[in-house]
């Protein structure tokens, strides 16, 4: 830029960071909510909020050329939701709806400025594992031009007004040829899967496995009355599996709350596409007694979370389902977290990675 352009290069390079370390603050903010914090929480945040306030009113009023308006977009958008995720928690008065909210204005954020992460390698870095964040080989692999090829995010027909379609991540720098890991996710109750999308996002560029985000028919998953949901997660897979060349022997299915316990639902039936399960903070459904279908636990793989202040499920519901699970002959790996709350515990994802499929591991900083 020439040096009539030095404001527009400050008010970037200024916003930029402050972006970025307020996101990653925000993520400790999901993973300790518990309603009783909430105080604690907003005290915690509310200083990034307070920087990134002031940055983005020196950054609003800053001309941009032309083409340079779909960035000023990503930005000044990633901001204002970064914000807004901010202000659900420190303007709410423990208000838990608006915490949920704001869990959602988060991910809003990620998907405004992922864009930009083939344009600023600060971008790219945040969307990586901090392992892998100074892996240069990694972040030119990822930087590349792949004009025409079906990489990165892609919808189907999965805008938040529309139930039953789903996105997918395919890594950029995917080799074609070889079988790859399938990880998919499924989103708890009112929830939808282009957010929880972001959940995973960043493990799934840095390790190289396709992810899956399907969101259900209606609100939530078919846990009562009609089944509406295995069929087309069934066809999302299948459809995927055309696409792209699938490890059958690694497809995980995770999900979180009632995602968690559709995923035991869906995932113990015969003939189960999933090789592997991982419920994060959700409860056994009990049509899988009724329905006979805990015969099919029997040597499945089976990684379950739970946190000890669940205040949705307690924590005694786990032991229950760990019980059950091991009695039906379940591999069962139990994951207790204490202090966890009724949350998506994603300081978990590594652990639960390296258990899935051994290979799939961070590339080491140059």
């Amino acid at each position: 830029m020439s040096s009539e352009n030095d404001p527009l290069l400050e008010a970037i390079t200024d916003l930029a960071p402050k972006l970025l370390t307020t996101m990653e603050a925000f993520e400790q903010v999901q993973q300790n909510l518990h309603p009783p914090e909430l105080d604690q929480l907003a005290e915690f945040i509310a200083p990034y909020e307070q920087e990134l306030q002031g940055s983005l009113e020196t950054f609003e009023p800053a001309a941009f050329p032309e083409d340079l308006k779909p960035f000023r977009f990503s930005l000044q958008q990633g901001a204002t939701y970064a914000l807004r995720a901010c202000n659900g928690i420190t303007q709410q008065s423990n208000d838990t709806f608006a915490a949920m909210k704001a869990m959602r204005a988060q991910c809003r954020a990620q998907e405004l400025i992922y864009p930009l992460a083939n344009i600023m390698t600060p971008v790219s870095q945040y969307f990586l594992e901090p392992g892998a964040r100074q892996n240069k080989h990694l972040l030119d692999d990822l930087d590349q031009d792949r004009v025409g090829q079906q990489v990165g995010l892609l919808n189907a027909q999965n805008e938040r007004d529309k139930r039953g379609g789903f996105t997918l991540y395919v890594p950029e720098y995917l080799d074609k040829t070889e079988p790859t890991s399938l990880v998919v996710v499924l989103h708890g109750g009112s929830g939808h899967g282009a957010d929880f999308l972001w959940s995973w996002l960043r493990e799934a560029r840095t390790r190289g496995f396709i992810l899956l985000a399907p969101t259900s028919q209606q609100d939530t998953w078919s846990l009562m009355g009609e089944e509406l949901d295995l069929g087309s997660l069934l066809a999302m897979l299948d459809f995927v599996k055309q696409q792209c060349n699938i490890d059958d022997d690694h497809v995980l299915l995770t999900g979180m709350s009632d995602g968690a316990t559709y995923s035991l639902l869906a995932g113990l039936n015969e003939n189960s596409p999933f090789t592997h399960l991982a419920p994060f903070s959700g409860v056994l459904h009990p049509n899988l007694a009724m329905q006979g279908q805990m015969q099919f636990a029997r040597n499945k793989n089976i990684y379950l979370v739970h946190g000890t202040l669940d205040w949705m499920f307690p924590i005694e519901t786990a032991y229950m389902a760990k019980s059950e699970l091991e009695a039906a002959g379940a591999n069962l790996t139990f994951r207790a977290i204490e202090g966890l709350s009724h949350t998506f515990c994603r300081a978990e994802n590594p652990g639960l990675l390296s258990w899935f499929n051994r290979e799939l591991k961070v590339p080491a900083n140059d």
